[in-house]
């Protein structure tokens, strides 16, 4: 089988979320033998030895740069007219377009697959021009997703970007996901969502998830218990605007609840790119540290007694709060932080819906340690790489019955 994949965002290094998610499932295709073609965005060229691990899996490579000239710039006001902000930033025209479009024609693929739908305007044109079908992965609902971060922003600037993505976001989104031959949502909860809406193409889809080997022997227990530096630990981009507000929140409404009954209490926030705001509380508080860009996420999960996922706000699903699972600490969480798991999953973490709430979780399993008992077999069942094997099953089905 091949695949052309559009990634609205270049997966490799797999330093995000979305990259992640995304990263992980090329793995997973090119493991059971599914030839790949890779298209994405953008800002700086990669670096040679990124290109060459993006090579081990993927076949062929088509990078195509974010433009700023004033042009582009003038272009993409015109396209606003009709797309959100985010895909006029991703619509390819011209030479760029007919070398595209060469290109996958030679690669012959059996399917597109659109991977996160703001590059959904080029990924529907190659469908169409090749006649080859089109499947969508889903990360969110988006349109909903956009239209909480617009209610919530506050100044100008920020609230005129918001507005212009949220703009003709929902019929974008809707049409994409009718064109579809099939979609695959990352959510539970937004797949349930998609068929309250009339959607009978869709299939759930849970990321994927990298199980170290002897996670869960004697051995490894030992060796986690070893590395015990902090208390609480928080893992997650410290850019985007709900993991921001999530850590605001504990370290200015929860983290004092639990300094009052613990007041040598270790926290440890950890991540990529934090923003002034979140650097500025981690110095202003005692006994709050910030890593920035860890080498190791499990290496940072095992260097704490409780982990936390205290987001608010989102959609999709919270890869982190999966990869927490992973590591057999016990996770305290809000509800948010759950969203879109399944219900098996959902009861092996604690689940607070206040400051006071949160705090009290944090300070119980703080005081009287709780053995966390995660079936691996479990996690690997819903969140291995072998969750591709029913994608591919599914196209031979779908795609090549009805073609």
């Amino acid at each position: 089988m091949k695949i052309t994949l559009i990634c609205h965002d270049i997966p490799y290094p797999p330093n995000r979320g979305a990259r992640v998610e995304m990263w992980r499932r090329i793995k997973a295709f090119s493991n059971i033998g599914v030839e790949l073609q890779l298209i994405s965005w953008i800002n700086e060229p990669l670096q040679p030895e990124e290109i060459a691990e993006i090579k081990k899996y993927v076949k062929e490579i088509s990078l195509i740069p974010f433009k700023r000239t004033l042009g582009s710039l003038a272009r993409r006001a015109i396209d606003l007219l009709h797309y959100p902000l985010e895909v006029t930033s991703r619509i390819v025209r011209g030479k760029e377009l007919t070398t595209l479009l060469s290109g996958v024609r030679l690669f012959h693929p059996d399917v597109i697959w659109l991977d996160g739908i703001h590059g959904g305007e080029i990924a529907d044109k190659l469908s169409k021009k090749l006649n080859v079908p089109l499947i969508t992965r889903s990360h969110n609902i988006e349109y909903l997703y956009y239209r909480r971060l617009l209610a919530s922003t506050t100044d100008f600037t920020s609230k005129l970007k918001r507005y212009l993505s949220v703009s003709h976001l929902e019929s974008f989104e809707k049409d994409l996901l009718k064109k579809s031959t099939l979609f695959y949502d990352i959510s539970v909860d937004d797949f349930k969502f998609w068929q309250s809406q009339g959607f009978r193409n869709g299939r759930y889809l849970p990321p994927i998830v990298e199980f170290p080997k002897d996670n869960y022997s004697e051995q490894a227990h030992d060796q986690i218990s070893a590395n015990l530096v902090y208390d609480v630990v928080f893992l997650g981009n410290l850019k985007v605007d709900n993991n921001v507000a999530g850590i605001v929140w504990f370290i200015t409404q929860v983290f004092p609840i639990i300094r009052s009954a613990l007041p040598t209490v270790k926290v440890l926030i950890a991540g990529s790119n934090p923003v002034k705001k979140v650097k500025q509380l981690c110095e202003e508080h005692q006994g709050v540290s910030l890593s920035i860009n860890p080498a190791s996420s499990l290496a940072v999960y095992q260097s704490g007694r409780v982990l936390i996922n205290p987001v608010l706000t989102g959609s999709g699903v919270s890869i982190k709060s999966i990869e927490m699972l992973v590591s057999g600490r016990p996770i305290v969480s809000t509800p948010q932080g759950i969203a879109g798991l399944p219900e098996e999953v959902r009861k092996l973490f604690k689940i607070a819906v206040n400051a006071q709430s949160f705090a009290e979780e944090i300070v119980r399993l703080l005081s009287t340690p709780l053995k966390v008992n995660v079936e691996q077999e479990l996690l690997e069942s819903l969140f291995g790489p072998q969750v591709v094997e029913g994608v591919v099953s599914d196209i031979n089905k779908e795609v090549f019955t009805v073609n």
